[in-house]
């Protein structure tokens, strides 16, 4: 919070030019957010129905299999 109190300070002491370039990038770091949010929601879910399971039963197997392998290593 004490960074975010140093930015108003610094705001406070601007001229009505260099506020209006703040605004703006502003405004532009909003919606670049906006446009990267909105093109990720397209894509949740889309893998939904191509493997036969469910994502997360796979991780889990995964993190099991990677378990057993450091308790049980590989024998040469």
């Amino acid at each position: 919070m004490h960074g975010i109190k140093t930015i108003i300070e610094g705001i406070n002491d601007l001229n009505p030019e260099e506020l209006e370039l703040v605004l703006k990038e502003i405004l532009m770091k909003i919606d670049r957010k906006k446009k990267i949010e909105s093109i990720l929601d397209e894509y949740v879910g889309i893998g939904e129905g191509v493997w036969d399971m469910d994502a997360q039963e796979y991780i889990n197997g995964l993190r099991e299999e990677d378990e057993r392998q450091i308790v049980e290593p590989e024998r040469k």
